[in-house]
């Protein structure tokens, strides 16, 4: 009896829950079409900008990209060049580029306009980049660590100090690849046949993890705030893996990107979609475009190649 008097509670709470669940309606603005405009720049390169109309969010499949665009760049007001269409042969990705290369520390205005669309503006500048004062290999810590398909992963200790930290504006990426030997035994000695490189995973604590994100350009950013306090190093360890069988650990290539606050603010803000606490305000999309949608931005990078000493 009392099972059934249970039962029968529940069914009623049940129904009632069901009686409040009422459909809702929300009317979103109607936002007009604006031109959405994408560039990340780099001394010594040319100027790529990749052009498109603005979607809604009921809208499938790839924006519109348009057959005609007026896309040019200016130096302080002054005129410096038309962009001009291209189409890659490889991708067919479709952008406007520059004749002329990208000077570090010059502040690039761009402009775009589409016939029934608002003109759209944007300026950044590739900085000069800071450069690294130390990076070196914690040999005496370098480690072994069996994997699960009988590989070894090599870990390796690093420290990462730039030479000099700006007062302001600290907006740093890195990426890190790792070169294999691959050799064969001709009367027991090892003999190097091939190399091949590959993108290097890493570990680090719970601080450095946590203002560390991953991003479309397959570099690491780096949350202004490691910096804080009196710290100058980024302390991570890298995590090769390798068949011992017939393969070595070479070097360790670090990228160490320099960015632009443009360049930093946006990926950090689509690093950060998708993150927030559900009663948390969502971020917004960094945008630096005038009177359109996207990002322009500059930055500059610097390679530096590590000895990985033999592990055995």
């Amino acid at each position: 009896m009392q099972s059934t008097k249970a039962t029968l509670l529940l069914l009623g709470l049940g129904l009632l829950a069901v009686r409040c669940v009422r459909e809702a309606s929300i009317d979103l603005p109607e936002l007009p079409t604006r031109i959405v405009a994408i560039s990340h720049f780099l001394p010594g390169q040319p100027v790529q900008v990749e052009v498109s109309l603005s979607q809604t969010l009921t809208d499938a499949g790839d924006p519109d990209i348009p057959a005609n665009a007026d896309v040019s760049i200016s130096v302080e007001g002054i005129f410096l060049d038309k962009l001009y269409k291209v189409t890659n042969g490889t991708d067919g990705r479709i952008y406007w580029e520059s004749r002329d290369t990208v000077k570090a520390g010059v502040k690039y205005a761009l402009s775009v306009r589409i016939t029934g669309y608002d003109e759209v503006e944007a300026v950044s500048a590739a900085p000069e980049p800071v450069v690294l004062g130390a990076v070196s290999i914690d040999t005496a810590n370098m480690r072994l660590v069996p994997l699960s398909d009988g590989k070894l992963a090599l870990r390796v200790p690093l420290e990462i100090r730039p030479a000099s930290l700006p007062a302001n504006g600290r907006y740093f990426a890195f990426g890190l690849q790792h070169e294999i030997e691959v050799f064969e035994l001709v009367n027991g000695q090892p003999v190097p046949d091939e190399y091949y490189q590959a993108s290097t995973k890493f570990l680090a604590d719970g601080r450095t993890l946590s203002l560390v994100y991953d991003t479309p350009e397959k570099v690491v950013l780096v949350n202004e705030n490691l910096w804080n306090g009196n710290n100058e190093v980024l302390t991570l360890d890298a995590l090769i893996p390798f068949n011992p069988e017939n393969e070595r650990p070479r070097h360790l290539y670090l990228e160490w990107r320099t960015l632009s606050e443009e360049f930093y603010r946006y990926h950090l803000s689509l690093a950060r979609q998708g993150n927030n606490l559900p009663l948390n305000d969502p971020d917004a999309l960094y945008n630096n475009i005038q009177g359109g949608y996207g990002n322009f931005s500059g930055y500059s990078f610097i390679i530096d190649t590590l000895s990985i000493p033999n592990p055995f």
